[in-house]
């Protein structure tokens, strides 16, 4: 009897396992190839951000379609709310909220960087400047930040919270999605693992209080593109180091973008589309 009983726990850990890890593994591989056919090309280059675009809607719409899928599998009444997938215009104003609780301290941030001599200067006609950001954004939008979110903050702390309360399914999910990371991108150091950490906690939490994937869909493609904009293209220049552009980029926008979710969320939740969702573990 105590055998049987372990093995019948196993082979439940184990399906348990899988469909944490097998959707993850899933889309790794889709984003490799991703990233396989844009490696060696010029990142900043017009047919590089334009092959971006084109992959990440391709793979954007497979993960849309599997987790509204899911749902109906599931009997769910409202196709992927668990999963913080809620009506187009919801989405909308959630993802919107989520990119300006992150932009608005950026900008802050920036803006005293150049008051104490570290500007931050457009080089780039406004034309130029305008074509660079909203391709940046549709391609970190649709080759990153949706399909991550989904799987990882959507779907993956939803099966997580099964089993797992308190922050544990977001601890859980954050050291899957550092290491889902640096297995794609490869191990490039210390600072690279305590970045993706960083940013999986970070994101966990904003699902969480705001309880709504689409918050972090937005906060996430507001982040990726300010920092692919100024860490990687020629169209803005910042004079100062390194350390200080990640400063305005990470350390003060993430610190302050929490705690604005953690003001506004609660008592404003249609902004957040909280009445169309269920909320992520806590």
């Amino acid at each position: 009897m105590a055998a049987r009983t372990w093995n019948t726990g196993a082979r439940d850990l184990a399906g348990f396992a899988g469909r944490v890890l097998l959707p993850a593994a899933g889309l790794g591989i889709a984003l490799a190839v991703l990233y396989r056919l844009t490696s060696g090309t010029d990142p900043v280059a017009l047919p590089t951000l334009v092959l971006r675009i084109a992959s990440g809607a391709v793979v954007s719409a497979c993960v849309l379609g599997w987790i509204i899928g899911l749902a109906h599998r599931r009997g769910a009444g409202t196709p992927g709310r668990a999963d913080g997938v809620v009506p187009f215009l919801d989405g909308v104003r959630a993802f919107a909220m989520g990119g300006a609780v992150w932009l608005v301290p950026a900008a802050a941030a920036f803006g005293m960087l150049a008051l104490f001599g570290f500007p931050l200067t457009v080089v780039a006609t406004p034309a130029e400047l305008a074509a660079t950001v909203l391709l940046l954004f549709a391609a970190v939008l649709l080759s990153e930040a949706v399909p991550e979110e989904i799987v990882f903050r959507g779907y993956m702390m939803r099966v997580l919270g099964e089993r797992l309360r308190g922050l544990w399914a977001n601890v859980v999910q954050a050291a899957l999605f550092a290491a889902f990371a640096l297995v794609l991108r490869g191990w490039t150091g210390t600072a690279d693992l305590l970045l993706f950490l960083g940013m999986g906690l970070g994101l966990g939490y904003v699902r969480t209080v705001s309880g709504s994937v689409w918050t972090t869909v937005g906060f996430h493609t507001a982040f990726q593109t300010g920092a692919q904009l100024v860490l990687t293209h020629d169209a803005v220049d910042f004079s100062g180091a390194d350390g200080l552009s990640m400063l305005a980029l990470g350390v003060v926008p993430f610190a302050a973008g929490i705690i604005l979710v953690d003001l506004l969320a609660p008592s404003h939740p249609r902004l957040f589309a909280r009445q169309r969702q269920k909320a992520a573990p806590e």
